[in-house]
């Protein structure tokens, strides 16, 4: 009698524990779902033939890995581009602004920035100069200064483009 209840325990208990055990075949339906979102390893087989095939875990690994290349150029581009003397000048070269890139500090503040690092004022010039007319010329040579900043990491920042443009298939398309 004591061996048969411990048999039974033993059964009971054996079927119905699922914990770091095989499956067991039951009586409950298993229903899989499955949606849009959900990925193969390698990639699903699309249901309808006309339809493209969808990307695989494989696939969003390589992604990942381009995209850590790309986020790996863009730092060495803003450390270049930081490096970089920018000079804008005005009243006919008398005043000269040395701007500096400052690449954004993500995520508090998303937008890089210029920062006017040295002014150099011609001595002869700032004798004979008004006030106002100085005011004027300094706010010309900053906004020159910017222009240049500006074109100059239009430029460095092509090449990261045609790399955005590779992943994403060619939807990275900047301004125009």
């Amino acid at each position: 009698m004591k061996t048969a209840s411990i048999a039974t325990l033993l059964l009971l208990t054996a079927s119905s524990a699922t914990a770091f055990s095989t499956a067991r075949i039951s009586s409950h339906s298993v229903t899989q779902s499955s949606s849009s979102t959900s990925l193969n390893l390698f990639g699903s087989k699309p249901k309808d033939p006309n339809q493209p095939q969808q990307p695989g875990m494989m696939d969003q690994l390589a992604m990942f890995k381009k995209a850590q290349e790309i986020a790996t150029k863009k730092k060495k581009l803003d450390d270049e581009l930081s490096n970089e003397t920018i000079t804008g000048t005005s009243a006919e070269g008398n005043i000269e602004i040395t701007v500096k890139y400052v690449p954004p500090q993500l995520p508090a503040n998303p937008t890089p920035g210029y920062e006017a690092a040295a002014v150099s004022i011609n001595e002869d010039y700032l004798k004979e100069v008004k006030a106002e007319d100085l005011s004027v010329a300094l706010v010309e040579a900053i906004r020159d200064g910017e222009s240049k900043a500006t074109a100059r990491v239009a430029e460095k920042y092509k090449e990261l483009e045609e790399d955005m443009k590779s992943i994403m298939g060619g939807m990275a398309a900047g301004p125009q």
